[in-house]
């Protein structure tokens, strides 16, 4: 009786969690963030991939990824120290990361890890400059993006089937950026968040369900005198897996919401008031297995945004491919 009681208190903990995170976001106001997007890169929070590895395990893997969007009806959005229209951009990212686990478990049953994220990007912009009558513009870059460092990753088993995880990530200003162009592969501000998750496993069934909240604090971009406000993101997973192909594969839906709630601030912050937000969801398919007694795992993912304020709208296409040592 006082396992059971143990455990549902523990789930009760971070399912109270998850929501207090959830009425903190239903509830803020949004505003805009300097370029009209932040660190966050949709749809990565509630992937399996991230999770903490076993005990004395490193986790690798790579993170293919292309966005295309493009904002609506003449919007004007900042960019660089710029005020531009009708943007058209398209982002490609190669990410290599690690997730290590030094099999360090701490009190009450929790388990540490640590983690890296390595983004190579390649970025391509058209605009109509609002200080300027004349045709589009049009720029692209390609380099080392902002690093993302995770010291701190958190794991903590609250039942057979449901599991907890607490990471803090650090997004560093390792991309190059320059003001007054239009297409850059750094923010050129650090950001801290937060990311609190929940996942429930059964494997007799072959279901899995992961949901994960998080909250961006960003430093000021000194160049352009621009502070974007904190942001906060949800994204979730569903899938069904099924014997196949000398493994699992798996069929579902992932979908993330993501709005800010504090304003914009600076002397580049001109909009004022500029609230947005994004929905967006999509078909997710999975695989997982072993390869010479090793765990590998791939995840092709869609999401299609599908409510967009003050932001582009578009689609995200990326593929992950994994393998621990």
């Amino acid at each position: 009786m006082y396992v059971k009681a143990t455990v549902r208190e523990s789930l009760t903990d971070g399912l109270f969690l998850v929501t207090m995170m959830l009425g903190v976001f239903v509830t803020a106001h949004t505003f805009a963030e300097e370029g009209v997007s932040g660190h966050y890169q949709i749809g990565s929070g509630s992937s399996r991939m991230n999770k903490i590895p076993p005990s004395h395990s490193i986790n690798a893997y790579v993170d293919l990824s292309e966005y295309d969007g493009n904002t609506q009806g003449g919007l004007s959005v900042p960019l660089a120290g710029l005020l531009v229209t009708d943007l058209d951009v398209k982002s490609q990212v190669s990410s290599l990361n690690f997730a290590w686990n030094p099999g360090i478990e701490l009190a009450g049953g929790w388990q540490y890890a640590m983690a890296i994220s390595l983004p190579y990007r390649s970025v391509e912009v058209s605009v109509r400059s609002s200080n300027d009558a004349g045709g589009r513009k049009r720029d692209k870059n390609s380099g080392l993006g902002d690093i993302m460092i995770t010291p701190l990753m958190l794991a903590y088993s609250i039942s057979e089937y449901w599991q907890s995880e607490f990471h803090f990530n650090i997004y560093a200003p390792t991309g190059d950026f320059e003001v007054d162009k239009l297409a850059n592969v750094g923010k050129n501000y650090w950001s801290f968040s937060p990311v609190a998750w929940l996942q429930y496993i059964e494997p007799t069934t072959g279901q899995e369900f992961t949901v994960s909240a998080g909250v961006d604090w960003n430093s000021k971009n000194d160049d352009t005198d621009y502070q974007t406000g904190a942001q906060v993101h949800i994204g979730s997973t569903v899938i069904q897996y099924i014997p196949l192909l000398w493994g699992f594969t798996g069929i579902g839906l992932s979908g993330y919401w993501y709005q800010q709630i504090s304003a914009d601030s600076g002397g580049g912050a001109v909009l004022g008031d500029f609230k947005a937000k994004a929905v967006g969801l999509g078909p997710v398919l999975s695989y997982q297995s072993k390869w010479s007694g090793r765990p590998v795992r791939a995840e092709l993912e869609w999401i299609n945004e599908l409510e967009v304020r003050n932001r582009p709208e578009g689609d995200l296409i990326s593929l992950k491919l994994s393998v621990q040592f």
